[in-house]
């Protein structure tokens, strides 16, 4: 979508193309298909721009910004909001702090992340721009009743955290750092969590209308970028 700038030294290092000649004097093997990129990205954008018109994408910004910051007011008291204005406004995006929760509780981003998969969401962007810090952009497609479900989540879980800042839930076990809960790890005969298992399964009333179950427990996500393997059948099943 767009050029890609890198400093001097790294010029000659710029990816190349097996067809059209580009790239620096040392380039590194093509990383597209097509030598700049994907232009028919571009039509997506074009085609919401044109759609929309000047009128509604102007109230679409509108929504937008009104949306992040009746999240902002909502949370607020919970979680720490960090890059507002001289006003107290945030822009399109709320960004929660979650970094004093490690001290107080051992609880990462990526532990409220998680465990937004059992509320039936799937986590804002984690760790940018701020590292422990989760960026939350509602946009304009979000009605009320959607956006005031992901705050009760999201408030829900502070009280969870809270428990394990007042020693009711330990540290390392507890439904935070154990989430998300699939049914295969509920409907084990043996259950030794210290939590009961509706709790960490239906945590809020509407949850068990609209239940969403994970189907993967936690994974280290580290082993897995380092240990990368094909999950596709070998090349023999194809013959």
């Amino acid at each position: 979508m767009g050029p890609i700038a890198v400093a001097g030294h790294l010029a000659k290092f710029l990816p190349g193309h097996p067809v059209v000649r580009t790239g620096g004097s040392e380039a590194i093997p093509a990383i597209s298909a097509a030598p700049w990129g994907s232009a028919s990205i571009l039509l997506i954008s074009w085609a919401y721009a044109a759609m929309m018109g000047g009128e509604g994408l102007t109230r679409a910004t509108k929504i937008a910004i009104l949306n992040a910051n009746y999240i902002a007011e909502r949370l607020e008291q919970h979680y720490p909001v960090v890059y507002r204005g001289a006003k107290g406004r945030v822009a399109h995006e709320c960004i929660v702090d979650l970094r004093p929760l490690k001290k107080s509780a051992g609880i990462e981003a990526e532990d409220v992340a998680k465990r937004l998969m059992d509320y039936g969401f799937h986590a804002p962007t984690m760790s940018f721009p701020i590292p422990g810090t989760l960026m939350i952009e509602p946009t304009e497609s979000e009605g009320r009743a959607e956006i005031d479900r992901f705050c009760e989540a999201m408030i829900a879980i502070r009280r969870e955290i809270a428990e394990i800042e007042s020693g009711t839930q330990p540290r390392g076990d507890n439904l935070l750092e154990n989430a998300p809960h699939t049914a295969e790890m509920l409907l084990t005969d043996e259950w030794k969590r210290p939590y009961a298992r509706d709790r960490a399964a239906f945590p809020l009333p509407w949850i068990r209308a609209h239940k969403f179950w994970p189907p993967v427990a936690r994974l280290n996500n580290v082993v897995g970028d380092r240990q990368f393997a094909c999950s596709c059948p070998p090349i023999e099943a194809y013959t």
